[in-house]
């Protein structure tokens, strides 16, 4: 992967990370079932410790990484917002996570994708040399990883639909 790519790959990463975190945040007041709420309070975490690995490895490419725009911010409050309006329930703000960790994967798989990165599955086991090329390239690494921790994330989060 070239130098331009890691970087749009490694700012896609963190975005997702960022958005995940401020999703989290926003339905955090709305949980009232204490094994969800610390579920969610997990996947926040990740989604943290993914966005500073993303900042660290975008630093030592000389780059910032791009903050969510006011816009991004915006819709994001105003979608959960409208969508938990009428129901707070378990399982509905379980679906809504599940939803935005499955966008997560796409969003991701399509930029691995664009990339090169073409895999039938990119999250999937590798083999040594697999393992050797991505010693060299730790922002599809990071991807690969974020998509593998998104998945847990769906299924544990499956226990809670109803």
């Amino acid at each position: 992967m070239e130098f331009s790519n890691e970087c749009a790959l490694l700012q896609e990463v963190y975005q997702g990370a960022v958005m995940g975190t401020e999703a989290i945040r926003l339905l955090l007041p709305k949980v009232k079932n204490a094994r969800f709420r610390s579920d969610l309070k997990t996947q926040c975490q990740q989604y943290q410790d993914t966005g500073a690995t993303a900042e660290q490895e975008l630093g030592k490419l000389g780059q910032c990484p791009k903050e969510l725009t006011g816009e991004q911010q915006a819709m994001l409050w105003l979608c959960l917002q409208g969508k938990t309006l009428m129901n707070r329930e378990t399982s509905y703000l379980a679906k809504l996570m599940i939803q935005g960790s499955n966008m997560g994967i796409l969003n991701l798989t399509g930029v691995l994708n664009s990339y090169g990165d073409s895999r039938d599955d990119p999250a999937q086991s590798q083999t040594e040399a697999q393992l050797a090329q991505q010693a060299n390239n730790p922002a599809a690494d990071l991807a690969r990883r974020t998509i593998r921790q998104e998945r847990d994330n769906i299924d544990r989060l499956k226990v809670y639909l109803q």
